[in-house]
């Protein structure tokens, strides 16, 4: 197997693609690389042991679902057992023969620096899976709260925009939707944790949010044509059906719901300098089994956008602002999008004893998962003048 050159700096993901030339047959292969390194292992997906573990793999995503969801036949949360078999069962199925070996070396070769994993798969339902989850049953650890920086791609031949890095603040358009068809949000009840949790960030000048109440496809168009934003943030209700995908609920003019798929949304994106899409809404980083693309997540990824960050599960208002603000935190500071996930996913984590499936809701989907925002902290003025707050509102 080829070695990995130790004296090169470390910034190269280490890419993990499950391969298929005929997604319903049986033969698949998993694709590991790092560096100049290639190397192949089979990828079992059903039969025997392989079989056994994408049933409990499986049962446990069905489980964590329900219980996010508020399912009634889901009182508890899998329990931390269930959960490291579970991710044990991914880790093991993915990382074989040559593939491990080459894992262990770039980690041995990254020294104390975390690589970037990043995951991509051909096969639709495999793609669906819970790879957050992943557990090193040798190291006794979930690789992303722990070992790696843990991202997704997907496969697509449109060409992502390129990131350009800008001195901070990092500039967010924050858009709130609540349909008056739907069942009603805690919006301002969010817009204050907001104001409260992301405070600090727009006192230092790190962070420069711009806030869209009731948002409209028309307001949305209008703040993207005449402003320079790197992140859209949507709070509000989302759609996901495995056979058209999934779609935002934004308003119309009389305050009801009007969706807006992928495309209709990276129409909006595009060549606008946005290189983050934020999706607080539940189950907009779920993609079909049947088709993965059409989720609306890795729909825009693979339409082009840099990055998106979304939940897979139903997520509570209380961890989804903890995450961004740690997330935004991290970005402002000159982190890359995987460190910043990392730190993230680390704010949600449960304390020892404690236990919560918070840190496995978010998905960060990302071409390039060592993309860098912020290049630096801002300078502060020297008049003293007091900056403009963290959340300033338009109509």
């Amino acid at each position: 197997m080829p070695r990995v050159n130790r004296s090169r700096q470390f910034h190269e993901p280490f890419h993990v693609a499950v391969l298929a030339a005929d997604v319903a047959a049986e033969a698949a292969l998993v694709l590991g690389s790092y560096g100049n390194a290639r190397v192949t292992g089979p990828f079992r997906r059903r039969g025997g042991v392989a079989g056994q573990r994408w049933r409990l793999v499986i049962a446990v995503q069905k489980r964590m679902e329900g219980f996010l969801g508020g399912a009634p036949r889901f009182h508890d949360p899998p329990n931390d057992s269930t959960l490291v078999a579970a991710g044990t069962a991914l880790f093991e199925m993915l990382f074989t023969g040559d593939v491990r070996r080459l894992y262990d070396e770039a980690r041995a070769a990254a020294g104390r620096r975390r690589i970037d994993l990043v995951l991509t798969s051909m096969i639709d339902w495999v793609a669906a899976a819970p790879w957050e989850l992943l557990y090193d049953p040798t190291r006794r650890s979930f690789l992303a709260l722990e070992d790696v920086h843990l991202v997704r791609n997907v496969f697509t031949a449109v060409p992502a925009e390129l990131p350009a890095a800008r001195p901070a603040p990092l500039r967010v358009l924050l858009a709130v939707a609540q349909p008056s068809d739907f069942a009603p949000l805690s919006s301002k009840e969010e817009m204050a944790s907001i104001r409260q949790a992301w405070a600090p960030l727009g006192d230092s000048g790190r962070v420069e949010i711009t806030h869209v109440p009731r948002a409209t496809a028309e307001k949305l168009q209008r703040r993207l044509g005449s402003g320079r934003f790197d992140v859209l943030h949507f709070v509000g209700h989302g759609t996901h059906d495995d056979t058209v995908g999934g779609a935002l609920l934004l308003e119309d003019d009389a305050g009801k719901s009007r969706p807006m798929d992928h495309t209709a949304l990276r129409r909006l994106l595009v060549r606008r300098g946005v290189s983050l899409v934020f999706l607080n809404t539940c189950e907009s980083g779920r993609g079909s089994r049947l088709a993965f693309s059409r989720g609306l997540a890795p729909a825009l990824l693979a339409g082009g956008v840099p990055a998106t960050v979304a939940n897979q599960f139903a997520v509570g208002d209380q961890a989804a602002v903890r995450f961004a603000r740690e997330f935004y935190r991290s970005l402002a500071e000159g982190k890359t999008l995987g460190e910043a996930a990392l730190e993230a996913r680390l704010a949600v984590a449960p304390a020892p004893g404690h236990s919560s499936l918070d840190w496995l809701v978010p998905v960060l989907f990302a071409r390039n998962p060592g993309d860098v925002l912020c290049t630096s902290r801002p300078k502060q003025g020297r008049s003293g003048a007091k900056r403009r707050g963290p959340v300033s509102e338009v109509s």
